[in-house]
């Protein structure tokens, strides 16, 4: 036989089929299929009646109950017969047997699974004490081959099955009362994720941490963006929007290069921009030329997004870098409105606008004003508290974003579309042309409450210095369907 290993951590385990004697001495076939939504302790020993397997097994079988709470079931596998096995499960402990066994027993006797998982030792034509963990999702997460002359510590594999169940890493001496490491309290210059080195942070805020990485792969500079742990339906969402974004392909969108969970730790890898935000320069104003150049540029990444479905939702200055001092890139598409951050209840139904309840980490309060929001910070704010944290970029069934740069129908709540990143970045082009927020002596909440009336709105527009007011005046427009698309603003700020 030629001993070959095909399966090795991290790779799907390919289908198999076996033979197998169950505890009621009954004959059956088993697939891998069988297991799918369970964890799969595959059992590998020598041979029926030897000396050392017995003790294992039965070993195995004494804490199965234990397993069964980890969602783990067991399957023995060896080159014995079906017959053989039989025998094996009726003879008596006492002579050798494993008689009570309360798990199948299979046959695998042209050792074909053994040489898969790289047990088979072909000096000796036997396999050697073979332990792999499969996961629900078919994906082998542990294997370890042990010497024939050397039993197995049936509590220490309980140990591993509970760790890789954790979620986290994991220690040395690891036990569930210790809990896991923070691995992003751990992050800091020098420290490799992946095989990303940290250099340093770049920023940090409610959703997590952003830092400057050398691709150690190839060689080059990376940002690495580091979810906050996140619930699991949540932090799926989050990598699939961003799967999503990864899909957009202009300079003025920052590229994606990989999403995905590295050392248990959700990350986004992204292209290093060297320069600040757009929010930096806006207090030192821009020249016709300038700020024509740069709205062109933001609205034709805008327009690249929405060519593909994506909304951006939380556009605003912060989220505009500027490669090489200044050229816009625009970053964090559909992300940053996805973290839960601040819980505001709304209550719609009411003429002047929405009722608050709102829910801060240090207290509850019924009045808009009992909570202090930033302007500029992004929130969450839902009308079903439980699911706060899972709206998505463009279908919405709450309030969310930075109220500075909301749009109306974001500040109801509505679904979001294309529209409403344009109103926002009607916002920001007048912040570009005044020098400030329009909404600088406003709390976040009065943001919001205004946000409902038509009058307000209408009076955005007054803001707009009189020499631009006809190019970007409908950019502000209550209605989403009297808003021109990011193609035409980039037209009209290119010509």
């Amino acid at each position: 036989m030629n001993s070959v290993q095909n399966c090795v951590v991290g790779s799907q385990v390919r289908p198999f089929q076996l033979s197998v004697v169950t505890p009621d001495l009954q004959h059956a076939q088993i697939q891998s299929a069988d297991y799918q939504g369970r964890w799969l302790a595959l059992i590998f020993y020598p041979h029926d009646f030897s000396f050392v397997c017995p003790t294992e097994l039965t070993g195995f079988s004494a804490e199965k109950p234990q397993f069964d709470q980890l969602n783990c079931d067991l399957l023995g596998v060896s080159i014995d017969s079906l017959e053989t096995h039989a025998q094996w499960l009726k003879t008596p402990a006492n002579d050798g047997g494993v008689e009570g066994l309360r798990f199948p027993l299979a046959s695998d006797p042209q050792a074909t699974l053994c040489q898969y998982f790289g047990v088979w030792r072909e000096s000796d034509g036997l396999p050697n004490r073979g332990l792999f963990l499969i996961d629900p999702e078919g994906i082998l997460r542990f294997a370890a081959s042990y010497d024939l002359s050397v039993g197995r510590n049936v509590q220490d594999v309980l140990r591993i099955l509970d760790a890789l169940q954790s979620g986290g890493l994991c220690p040395a001496n690891w036990k569930r009362a210790d809990g896991v490491l923070d691995t992003v309290s751990l992050l800091m210059p020098g420290r490799v994720l992946g095989h990303y080195r940290i250099e340093r942070e770049l920023g940090r805020g409610a959703f997590g941490q952003v830092f400057a990485a050398e691709d150690l792969r190839l060689g080059r500079k990376v940002a690495l963006k580091i979810i906050v742990k996140q619930d699991d339906q949540t932090e799926k969402q989050l990598l699939r929007e961003a799967r999503s974004a990864a899909g957009i392909q202009h300079p003025n969108v920052c590229t994606i290069y990989s999403v995905d969970t590295i050392d248990t730790i959700p990350t986004i890898v992204m292209e290093y921009i060297d320069g600040g935000s757009l929010a930096d320069l806006i207090g030192d104003g821009f020249d016709d030329r300038q700020f024509r150049r740069i709205a062109q540029q933001i609205a034709s990444g805008l327009a690249a997004a929405h060519e593909k479905g994506i909304v951006h939702g939380d556009l605003k200055p912060a989220n505009i870098l500027l490669r090489g001092g200044d050229e816009p890139v625009i970053v964090d598409f559909g992300l940053a409105r996805s973290f839960r951050h601040q819980e505001v209840v709304t209550r719609a139904g009411s003429d002047t606008g929405p009722q608050f309840t709102v829910t801060t980490n240090a207290d509850v309060a019924t009045e808009p004003e009992a909570a202090e929001l930033e302007l500029d910070e992004t929130v969450v704010l839902n009308s079903n508290p439980v699911d706060a944290a899972t709206v998505s970029a463009a279908d919405s069934n709450g309030i969310s974003g930075t109220p500075a740069y909301m749009s109306p129908e974001q500040a109801r709540g509505d679904r979001l579309t294309a529209a409403s990143d344009i109103f926002s970045l009607g916002l920001i082009l007048v912040e570009m042309l005044c020098g400030a927020s329009v909404m600088r002596d406003m709390s976040a909440l009065e943001i919001i409450s205004a946000l409902w009336r038509s009058d307000f709105v209408e009076s955005l527009t007054e803001k707009i210095p009189p020499e631009f007011r006809s190019e970007l005046i409908d950019l502000l427009a209550m209605e989403p369907d009297k808003r021109p698309s990011a193609k035409e603003v980039s037209r009209r700020m290119g010509s």
